[in-house]
């Protein structure tokens, strides 16, 4: 799927504006429901600054992605289902493709599963401010448009890690290039 980026209309822009400013949690989500957009689409229209996306085949590169996001000292990831949100704080581990899925099976894993890589149609290195606080994330979207699931920086004392936040930026340059 090649991604394109859009540019948002006058009445767009306004609405992303005042999202961004409420304290009240706005996430990619909030915005693409009051724009009637997918997440996906909403995301296309926020401009490379907040959000860019990786180059090439997805498919294909989602398990370098992936095991950049396991060098990471610490991260959180995020996933909403049903009006339900679950945030898991770990390092994440590193996987393997068999079987048609992304495996994750290291015995001190914290987050363990089975990604079914070739599902995900977009991934982001976004950066979107959550209740006016520097927030980054790597967006993992289905071929629908919808998210699959997040991954947050890391963060200590309400504070993000300096080293993930650096990693989050040398990957950002790395596959959005």
């Amino acid at each position: 799927m090649t991604i394109e980026y859009r540019t948002a209309t006058e009445e767009q822009k306004a609405v992303i504006e005042e999202l961004l400013a409420a304290t009240f949690p706005a996430t990619l989500e909030t915005i693409a429901a009051r724009l009637d957009l997918t997440p996906l689409a909403a995301a296309q229209i926020l401009g490379r600054d907040m959000c860019s996306f990786v180059t090439g085949d997805v498919t294909e590169r989602f398990d370098e992605v992936w095991a950049s996001l396991a060098q990471w000292e610490r991260a959180t990831l995020f996933i909403q289902h049903g009006g339900h949100v679950f945030e898991i704080e770990a390092k994440l581990s590193a996987g393997k493709r068999a079987q048609g899925y992304y495996n994750i099976l290291h015995m001190k894993a914290v987050v363990g599963g089975h990604l079914k890589y070739d599902a995900v149609g977009a991934i982001a290195f976004a950066s979107i401010p959550f209740m006016k606080r520097e927030s980054h994330c790597v967006i993992f979207f289905d071929k629908e448009g919808k998210v699959s699931f997040s991954v947050y920086l890391g963060r200590e004392n309400h504070q993000i890690i300096e080293s993930v936040k650096a990693a989050f930026f040398a990957g950002k340059e790395a596959f959005c290039a």
